[in-house]
């Protein structure tokens, strides 16, 4: 398009229409020195914005799973999904028979250990008045001293399955092993407990630091680098965006959903962030070829084609075509009749190009 329109008084226009009636009347405008602003074409590097979705999880590292080492049936559960903890704080109660058989191992060693006290004080008063030989002495010490370990064994068995409860009843305590909060609870009371089951009682994290974990598609990997920095918004925080860094590209992509999974580190102050919770992703790539850079209002888009207005000198503008190359937030980089430090109409720009266009 090769429409040129000068921007000149309406009283001009009116004079110019009546003394020149047989030529085309230019379009009108109002006061264009408020209805149009401008900006200013920049050659720059391209910048490319990149989009991904993801989740907040738990911190791997700072993650303790609670697995049953004994089977039986849950008595209580103690602590809710989302609770925080103490370290040995009791989260679960369980009614066991392996606690039973545990139970029963210590009363045995405590009886054996009973006779061989009384049996080596028994034989080191007859060894005192030479109704004993020393080796009787020395066999009924060798067989407390068993005894006596053999009770430790017990003892520290019971502790470390969790003791007994009131009673001496067979019940293992299911306790904290750190401080935090629960985040992932598999256990309700009334439960049958295995000792092999796969998937933990509870899981516990701190939450200081969380994981974003973002999905990769194949066709964005190459544009993905460890250490890229990344802006990050929730559902939750729709305004606040939270800044981060990749610290880490998974070597595997996922065989169903087809994503390679990249993870971002973030401190947690207040425990804002929760896990599971959805995440949109943006990748700011900077590349080192120079494009000519437009504000995004300034290009229209008319009968399958790009234009911006470019004014060609004070008040007289031109509408011109261009090519759009790449297109982010920020900016548009386009090709066409322009050159770095050009002005280009951006608000009221639909407006002008109409004016434009119609003539």
């Amino acid at each position: 398009m090769k429409t040129v329109l000068r921007l000149v008084p309406l009283a001009f226009l009116w004079l110019a229409a009546c003394n020149r009636s047989e030529k085309p009347k230019e379009a009108e405008t109002k006061d264009t020195g408020s209805a149009f602003r401008t900006d200013t074409v920049e050659l720059r590097n391209f910048e490319e914005e990149l989009q991904f979705t993801g989740e907040v999880s738990f911190d791997q590292k700072k993650v303790d799973k609670v697995f049953p080492i004994v089977s039986g049936t849950v008595l209580d559960v103690k602590a809710d999904l989302g609770a925080y903890v103490k370290k040995g704080q009791i989260l679960a109660t369980l009614q066991s028979s392996d606690i039973s058989d545990f139970l029963k191992d210590q009363n045995t060693a405590k009886a054996n250990y009973d006779i061989a006290k009384r049996n080596a004080e028994n034989v080191e008063q007859l060894y005192k008045t030479k109704f004993s030989s020393e080796n009787d002495l020395v066999n009924a010490r060798k067989q407390l001293e068993i005894a006596s370990s053999e009770l430790e064994r017990s003892n520290q068995v019971l502790k470390l399955y969790g003791g007994a409860g009131p009673g001496k009843q067979p019940v293992f305590t299911v306790k904290a092993p750190q401080d935090g909060y629960v985040v992932e609870k598999n256990v309700n009371p009334d439960m049958q407990i295995r000792s092999d089951n796969s998937d933990p009682l509870f899981t516990i994290s701190d939450l200081t630091d969380v994981w974003v974990l973002i999905n990769v598609y194949e066709s964005d990997i190459q544009s993905v680098k460890q250490g890229s920095q990344v802006s990050i918004t929730t559902l939750a925080y729709p305004d606040k965006v939270f800044t981060g860094t990749i610290s880490n590209l998974s070597q595997v992509i996922d065989n169903d959903s087809k994503v390679l999974q990249a993870r971002v580190v973030l401190a947690n102050p207040g425990g804002l962030l929760k896990p599971d919770m959805f995440c949109n992703i943006k990748l700011h790539i900077e590349k080192p070829e120079k494009l000519l850079a437009v504000s995004p209002i300034s290009v229209i888009f008319s009968q399958d084609s790009y234009f911006v207005i470019k004014e060609v000198k004070n008040g007289e503008y031109k509408a011109v075509p261009v090519q759009v190359l790449k297109n982010t937030s920020k900016f548009m980089y386009v090709k066409g009749e322009l050159a770095h430090g050009d002005k280009v109409v951006t608000e009221g720009a639909l407006m002008l190009f109409s004016e434009l266009t119609s003539n």
